[in-house]
């Protein structure tokens, strides 16, 4: 009888246990990502945003469509984000590739130096010499940097101290 008793019992908890395991995954892949995605969507130019896992750390994956103001743009998704490191996705090109890898050099000088009125100018020239469009912006935090060549859009935040709020930008696949 006593047997009976404990075996039922802890039937029942590992039953609770389930339950609570399942609604905890339930809410978090239908509750915190369609937050996310609603928050998301209200920044001019995101499509779309969710949280996903790589390699057993998460990361906020958000899809880009010709933005505009990165920098607020960014600073609304560290908010959504909540401490999970985000990842921009656009729609870069070789050219548009190529050109910020010219002016990570100007860039990295910039912040190593603190002179950033040089950085811009130089990476201004750059881009005019490539025929690109420039969108540049910064805080205390990071730069901002648009580059737009029709349609094709990379869009890239250095940040100035490590934080690791975001990660390298990548190119849209779909």
């Amino acid at each position: 009888m006593t047997n009976r008793r404990i075996l039922l019992i802890s039937l029942v908890g590992f039953l609770i246990f389930g339950l609570l395991l399942g609604g905890k995954f339930v809410y978090q892949k239908q509750w915190v990502d369609v937050t996310i995605l609603s928050q998301s969507q209200e920044i001019p130019g995101v499509v779309s945003a969710k949280v996903e896992s790589h390699n057993g750390l998460k990361e906020m994956v958000v899809k880009t469509n010709q933005i505009t103001n990165l920098r607020q743009a960014c600073q609304i998704l560290k908010k959504v984000a909540e401490n999970v490191p985000i990842r921009l996705v656009d729609s870069r090109n070789e050219t548009l590739e190529r050109v910020l890898g010219q002016m990570q050099f100007a860039v990295q000088e910039g912040i190593a130096s603190g002179n950033f009125t040089v950085m811009a100018q130089n990476l201004r020239t750059q881009a005019e010499n490539e025929g690109v469009n420039l969108e540049l912006e910064m805080d205390s935090d990071a730069i901002y940097l648009i580059l737009n060549q029709d349609p094709a859009q990379l869009i890239e935040v250095i940040e100035r101290n490590g934080q690791g709020d975001f990660l390298a930008s990548e190119k849209d696949m779909t």
